[in-house]
């Protein structure tokens, strides 16, 4: 995968976010049932078919996290974990919505790890309250 690859959203987690609602113009999609990332200059949403293929959005990460924050009032952020020292880098999640801290996380072995771990633990959350 190369280094602008690890900036989209994977195939199972914006399927999820599709299934939420998340109906965003994306530079990036997925095909159904594809787990290659295209990348286009045009920006693609989750409405959009052609020759009875149906496009899932492939958000930024950025975009998804925004996402979350304006639908649904859910704050995150990836924090690297300072308690353990001398020990190899650890990060962590934080989320919290209007109410307080929602869930927090510890212990992954990078900033990519926290993140994605992060996004799915957004949509569960989400999910549950719908």
């Amino acid at each position: 995968m190369n280094s602008l690859e690890k900036d989209f959203v994977p195939y199972e987690p914006s399927l999820a976010l599709k299934e939420l609602g998340f109906n965003e113009p994306c530079f990036g999609y997925y095909k159904e049932n594809q787990y290659e990332l295209h990348k286009e200059f045009h920006c693609y949403n989750s409405d959009y078919v052609e020759h009875l293929e149906v496009y899932i959005a492939a958000p930024t990460f950025s975009q998804a996290f925004r996402w979350f924050r304006d639908k649904y009032q859910i704050d995150s952020k990836i924090e690297r974990d300072n308690s353990l020292q001398n020990l190899p880098k650890q990060y962590c999640y934080i989320i919290d919505d209007k109410d307080g801290l929602v869930e927090e996380s510890i212990n992954f072995n990078s900033y990519e790890e926290a993140e994605l771990a992060c996004l799915i633990k957004l949509i569960e959350i989400t999910n549950e309250q719908q």
